[in-house]
């Protein structure tokens, strides 16, 4: 049993965020329909390299377990198409700016009307209303307007985005967990709604602890390095070998960390007594700290660290964690196939018991028109042709 396998989603969206909203559901069993324009699809399709021959990591990593129809929304009966397939559907998902689906046709007044049990979200940079809300949004944008960019990168002012599209993952989870509380909403009471989500919001609530210290203190957060405002040591140190992740969180872990590195004397030392102390003399510890943990190479010390139950850990590339034992332990990456080359993807970071785990490659552009124009709205062959003749809908 997949515990969303009752659902239908027609999923309008593009690009990442959304869409990896829309595949964690068709992880849980959702029946998830992937509308794409004619000729390029969704525009990741083509954020490529020449060593990737015409392949998308972008696309392949978020559309998994869906099927893809192509649709020319800019044609009436294109349109007309996609009202139906959203009469059918418990969820309607759509990532374009604000104002896009009115134009088409397809807002929620519109496919409500038609459809009251519709649960409707629309996933934007800014939200549906307010000054910023039509301008465009990525990722990288997103950081920077949040204020995530701003504390992230070195002492020095040099600033860093986050390595991955983490505002596009978080949003992803936000929308996925506010969809499923509204079906359950609507289950319970009758009604679909609609959804507003905005990334700036999603992501201004990974600077909640900053926004709280400002309020409190007037302090300004500043980027870091990968230290941390209210923890110390919590960082990446060198070691003789590779470096590390160490962190020492309660003050019981700051007594068996000075043991284990034999220096008895930080206990007492009335600058590094407690917690806020060691924060605030935070250069000085590691000026006393580097030089002990440059003795021992990174394997040595995550097994004596990790023996007396400190918060510690590799850093990690791409190559090590395709091969992390844990992972390898818990069956997390998926094969799939694409034009015979093979790859790997994380699969899903959760366990539900009984519970199938069966998953499919993403869609290639068009590949299921007639099998979801068949099953959706029981169209004939002939009427499937004649929209194909007229490029209303594609195939591969």
């Amino acid at each position: 049993m997949k515990p969303l396998q009752k659902y239908k989603i027609i999923d309008f969206s593009q690009a990442w965020a959304a869409p990896i909203a829309s595949m964690m559901m068709a992880d849980l069993g959702a029946q998830v329909v992937k509308i794409e324009p004619p000729e390029i699809g969704d525009h990741v399709r083509k954020w490529t390299r020449p060593d990737l021959k015409g392949e998308s990591p972008y696309y392949l990593s978020a559309n998994r377990n869906k099927r893809g129809i192509i649709i020319d929304l800019k044609t009436e009966e294109g349109r007309n198409l996609a009202l139906e397939l959203a009469d059918q559907a418990d969820v309607l998902l759509e990532n374009f700016r604000p104002g896009v689906m009115d134009k088409l046709g397809l807002s929620y007044k519109t496919v409500s009307a038609r459809n009251p049990m519709i649960v409707y979200c629309s996933v934007s940079g800014y939200g549906n209303y307010g000054p910023y809300a039509a301008r465009a949004a990525y990722d990288l944008l997103i950081q920077g307007e949040s204020g995530l960019l701003g504390v992230t990168g070195q002492p020095d002012g040099t600033l860093a985005k986050v390595g991955v599209p983490v505002i596009d993952a978080m949003s992803a989870n936000v929308a996925a967990f506010t969809i499923l509380a509204a079906l359950i909403g609507r289950d319970e009471y009758g009604k679909g709604q609609h959804l507003d989500m905005s990334m700036l919001e999603v992501a201004t609530t990974t600077l909640s602890t900053l926004i709280t210290d400002y309020e409190l203190s007037g302090h300004k957060a500043r980027p870091m390095g990968t230290g941390n405002q209210l923890l110390a040591p919590y960082q990446v140190y060198r070691t003789s070998t590779l470096p590390i992740v160490l962190g020492v969180l309660t003050e019981n872990h700051w007594r068996l960390f000075c043991d284990l590195i034999e220096q008895p004397n930080l206990l007492v030392d009335p600058k590094f007594a407690t917690a806020p102390y060691r924060v605030e003399n935070r250069d000085a510890l590691n000026t006393i700290l580097v030089p002990i943990l440059l003795k021992k190479t990174a394997d040595e010390w995550i097994r004596e660290f990790s023996r007396i139950g400190l918060a510690c850990g590799f850093v990690n590339d791409v190559e090590s964690l395709v091969a992390h034992p844990q992972h390898t332990a818990r069956n997390f990456f998926e094969t799939f196939s694409v034009k015979g080359k093979s790859y790997r993807m994380p699969g899903v970071p959760w366990r539900v018991q009984p519970y199938s785990g069966d998953h499919v490659p993403p869609p290639e552009h068009g590949e299921h028109t007639r099998e979801i124009l068949k099953d959706w709205l029981d169209l004939k062959e002939d009427r499937i042709d004649a929209l194909i003749k007229t490029k209303v809908i594609g195939q591969l």
